[in-house]
C-alpha cells in the first residue's frame, strides 16, 4: 500500500496565464484579466497594480491559517462514511454501487475498532490525539507563474540532515550545505505556456529545492520533455519532478505512450499525474465555460490504461473542484454530468467561477468513488472495463 499525499491548489493561485494580452468585452477591447494579484475582473479595473501582490500574500496567509484550523478540528475524519449524503445520485444502479463502497469502508473501520487498532486514544473529535483516520497532512501548491512574486518568496535554508545538494557527501566538520526554497507553497509547477527550455521560468525552477511539477500537453515533443528534465533534474533525484499530463480525452492515447517511453528510456525518475480537466474545457450554448464529467473520467481512465500497458503507473490525479455553496445552500453548477446529471440548462443556476469551471462536491465524490473502485478491483483481480458500472453510469466513453 502506497502512502497517499494530498496537495491542494490553494493559497497562492491568484494569477492566470492568458493566450491573448487583450480581450473584447462588448464593443470595448481591454487588457485580459490575469488574476486578482495582477488586475481586476471589472473591465474598468484592468490596469496591472503591483499592490495586488501584497493583497495576494495576505489572502494566502489567511487561507493557510484557516486550513490549519480545519485540519486540527477533525474536519477530515473518516470515521463516519455512512453520513456521506448520496441524495444527489439519480441512477439507482450508481447509488447502489456508491452505497456498497461506503458500507465497505464503514465495515473496515468498524473491524479495526473491534480488534483495537487506533483505540489507544479517543477519537480526535472526542479529545484524542492525531491519527491517520481523524486528521491528514495537507500540502499547498500553485503554478509558479509570476516570477516577481515567487522570487520575493524564495529563501536560502540549510538542507535537512542526511540530504545533500549533489552526489558528494560533506564531512562532519563542514557546515551543512544550503539550498534555495520557494516558501509560497510546498509544490510548484511550470505551466504549459511557460516551459521554454531557455525561458526564465525553467531557469528559476532549476534553482529551487522544492519538489516541482511540469505540465505536459499535446504540443510537448518527446525529445523536448527529456531535455527539460535534464535541465531541472540533472542528478535524476527521485521525487524531484512530477509530470502532470493534460491532453484532452480524445488525445491522451495518442500522446501519452510516446511521452512515457521517452522518459523511461532517459532514466529520469518521475511521478505521473493525470490532469483530466484543462484539456476538456468547452463553451456551452449560453456562452459559459464548462466541462463534461464524462470526458473528464474518460481521459482519466485512458491514462490509467496507457500507463498499465506501458509498464508505468499513474501516481495521482489533479482535479479542480470546490465544496463552495451558493447563497441558496446548494453546490455550484459549473461542470456538466456526473451522478446528479447536471444539464446545460442548469449551468446558470449557481455558476460562481470567475476563472475555470470546477467540479462541485457531489461530482468530486463521484471521481473519488470511481478511482477507489477501480484500484480495489484491480488489486483483487476483478477489474473488467466492459462491466464497470460506475464508469458507464457516470458517462464514461468506451475504449476506442
Amino acid at each position: 500500500m502506497k502512502l497517499q499525499v494530498r496537495i491542494g491548489r490553494i493559497a497562492g493561485q491568484y494569477a492566470k496565464p492568458r493566450s491573448s494580452a487583450m480581450e473584447k468585452i462588448g464593443d470595448r477591447e481591454v487588457l485580459s484579466f490575469r488574476g486578482d494579484n495582477v488586475n481586476g475582473l471589472d473591465p474598468d479595473d484592468r490596469t496591472p497594480d503591483p499592490e495586488r501582490m501584497l493583497s495576494a500574500y495576505f489572502h494566502s496567509t489567511a487561507t493557510l491559517n484557516y486550513v490549519r484550523g480545519l485540519l486540527t478540528s477533525g474536519f477530515a475524519s473518516l470515521h463516519h462514511p455512512r453520513d456521506w449524503s448520496l441524495a444527489h445520485v439519480r441512477s439507482p444502479e450508481l447509488k447502489k454501487e456508491f452505497e456498497r463502497i461506503s458500507d465497505g469502508l464503514s465495515d473496515a473501520l468498524g473491524f479495526t475498532r473491534t480488534i483495537g487498532v487506533g483505540m489507544e486514544n479517543a477519537p480526535y473529535e472526542k479529545g484524542g490525539g492525531r491519527g491517520v483516520l481523524g486528521e491528514v497532512d495537507f500540502y499547498t501548491s500553485h503554478e509558479g507563474l509570476m516570477l516577481n512574486y515567487e522570487e520575493a518568496m524564495t529563501r536560502e535554508f540549510p538542507l535537512p540532515p542526511g540530504v545533500t545538494q549533489s552526489h558528494s557527501k560533506p564531512s562532519d566538520t563542514e557546515a551543512r550545505p544550503k539550498a534555495f526554497y520557494n516558501t509560497s507553497a510546498h509544490f510548484l509547477w511550470i505551466g504549459d505556456r511557460t516551459r521554454q527550455l531557455d525561458g526564465a521560468h525553467v531557469e528559476y525552477f532549476r534553482g529551487i529545492r522544492n519538489p516541482i511539477g511540469i505540465k505536459v500537453g499535446p504540443s510537448m515533443v518527446d525529445d523536448e520533455l527529456v531535455r527539460l528534465l535534464d535541465i531541472v533534474n540533472p542528478d535524476k533525484q527521485s521525487g524531484r519532478v512530477t509530470l502532470i499530463t493534460r491532453y484532452g480525452a480524445a488525445k491522451a492515447k495518442k500522446y501519452l505512450p510516446g511521452h512515457i517511453a521517452a522518459v523511461q528510456k532517459s532514466g529520469h525518475p518521475v511521478i505521473w499525474i493525470c490532469d483530466p480537466m484543462h484539456g476538456n474545457t468547452l463553451t456551452s450554448s449560453s456562452g459559459l465555460k464548462t466541462r463534461h464529467f464524462g470526458t473528464i473520467i474518460s481521459e482519466l481512465t485512458a491514462c490509467i490504461r496507457v500507463h498499465a500497458a506501458s509498464k508505468s503507473r499513474l501516481g495521482g490525479v489533479s482535479l479542480e473542484f470546490t465544496g463552495e455553496l451558493a447563497e441558496d445552500g446548494f453546490s455550484v453548477t459549473e461542470c456538466l454530468g456526473g451522478s446528479m446529471g447536471l444539464s446545460e440548462e442548469q449551468l446558470g443556476l449557481r455558476y460562481q467561477s470567475f476563472c475555470d469551471p470546477r467540479l462541485n462536491f457531489e461530482q468530486s465524490l463521484d471521481v473519488a468513488f470511481l478511482i477507489s473502485n477501480h484500484f480495489k478491483k484491480e488489486r483483487l483481480g476483478e477489474y473488467h472495463e466492459n462491466v464497470d458500472v460506475l464508469y458507464a453510469e457516470l458517462g464514461g466513453q468506451g475504449p476506442a
